[in-house]
């Protein structure tokens, strides 16, 4: 009797693992110019991505195949479909389309929005009638909300609250979470009246830092990722998003963050990697896959897609055998900056190139990430060669660096003052 228990305990075992889910190259897939933003799927077979080559494309084979259904040279930050026609995509700029059959035409509904959105980098659709969006990471911090499928949309400030909003997750009309920045550092708001209101549930406490993406796992666990340039950072809730505990993470451009289950999770950002957690997040391993990871999408606990350059699947080990293509990992695009002189005693002269039309901020920090002061903002800046001088005369004698954040990375550049 203990035999055959023993073996049933083997075979149940052996099952199990054979049915692990596990992280595979989908070769058809398309790349991105730079990296691919968003990925959404209605369903096991039906999806979308997008990102910032303008491009949008389709599968309706669960991401074996793709087809290129809408091409443009906006910047497509993030996209959602209500059902096989109606959809949403936001983009950095000035642009909030919609789709009514199924991704091949867009229609820009960014006028009839007062004002217009700058930008809008998430959306939440709740049913076929209510949807919202936010925007920007940039800033300035915006809602959008719709509760007639589209039609219209009321455009709430958000700046009372927050400077910049990257992500939103609503998980019923009246009720969400959108992330960001605040003065105070990265920031989760929570809402219970449909965006009339809004209750800070956590910050970080550490001005420059964003709380990138948010995720519910199972209704009382939620992550999210924490973007800084110095230190890696997570947090995560087990009592449904009503308070926050923060994590230590293996990377500081964090943006991406995935979990199967509140245990089994992955973390990716720009240039960083991609690493793997089995105890909730309180140790990490590095795993050679993929590479800058911007949005996990998980169906269930043992399916997912994410997009970064390409478009990666989450999937039974035993439906294929896909094998890493050859393929670039990360890509650059020519962004360059460079400080002189180096030290100083008062003015920094800051040249960079700029390769493509991007938006841009810069500002001064602590060399431990600690955000001192923005000396450059624009968006919509062409390509070209660009230099401007910012006085340092004020701050004390030590050692800083130039954070340089743009839609296409996270670059540094060290420097002493004397």
């Amino acid at each position: 009797m203990k035999n055959i228990l023993r073996l049933t305990i083997l075979l149940s075992t052996i099952t199990y693992l054979n049915a692990q889910s596990n992280w595979q190259y989908l070769p058809n897939a398309p790349i991105g110019s730079w990296r691919i933003d968003d990925v959404f799927f209605l369903n096991n077979q039906t999806g979308w991505c997008a990102g910032s080559n303008g491009q949008i494309h389709k599968t309706i084979d669960g991401g074996a195949h793709w087809e290129l259904v809408y091409n443009s040279n906006y910047y497509i930050r993030c996209l959602e479909f209500v059902d096989d026609s109606v959809g949403y995509a936001g983009t950095l700029n000035n642009k909030f389309l919609r789709s009514t059959d199924g991704g091949l035409t867009w229609v820009d509904l960014a006028a009839s929005i007062t004002p217009s959105p700058a930008a809008v980098c998430g959306i939440s659709i709740v049913d076929s009638l209510y949807a919202y969006a936010v925007g920007a990471w940039d800033t300035p911090a915006i809602l959008l909300k719709t509760t007639d499928g589209g039609n219209t949309w009321k455009n709430f400030s958000m700046n009372f609250y927050a400077s910049a909003l990257v992500d939103v997750f609503f998980t019923s009309r009246d009720t969400g979470f959108v992330t960001g920045q605040s003065g105070q550092g990265a920031v989760i708001l929570y809402t219970t009246d449909g965006g009339e209101t809004w209750e800070k549930k956590f910050s970080s406490g550490v001005p420059g830092q964003f709380v990138w993406k948010i995720q519910r796992v199972t209704n009382e666990c939620w992550v999210g990722s924490i973007q800084t340039f110095n230190g890696g950072r997570m947090v995560k809730s087990t009592d449904a998003g009503q308070s926050w505990t923060t994590l230590t993470a293996p990377i500081p451009d964090m943006q991406g963050i995935g979990f199967a289950t509140p245990h089994h999770g992955w973390v990716g950002g720009y240039v960083s990697g991609f690493y793997e957690t089995m105890d909730g997040g309180e140790s990490w391993e590095f795993k050679d896959f993929g590479g800058n990871f911007n949005r996990f999408y998980f169906l269930d606990s043992t399916l997912a897609y994410a997009s970064g350059v390409s478009i990666y699947k989450f999937a039974d080990s035993t439906l294929s055998s896909i094998s890493q293509p050859d393929r670039p990992i990360l890509k650059d695009d020519g962004f360059m900056v460079s400080i002189s002189p180096n030290p100083t005693v008062s003015f920094l002269d800051i040249r960079f190139h700029l390769p493509v039309l991007d938006n841009l901020r810069i500002g001064i920090y602590t060399m431990d990430g600690g955000f001192i002061k923005e000396i450059y903002h624009e968006r919509q800046l062409q390509a070209g060669e660009y230099q401007f001088q910012t006085d340092c005369s004020g701050l004390p004698a030590g050692a800083y660096f130039i954070g340089v954040q743009r839609n296409l990375g996270l670059y540094t550049r060290p420097f002493t003052k004397t």
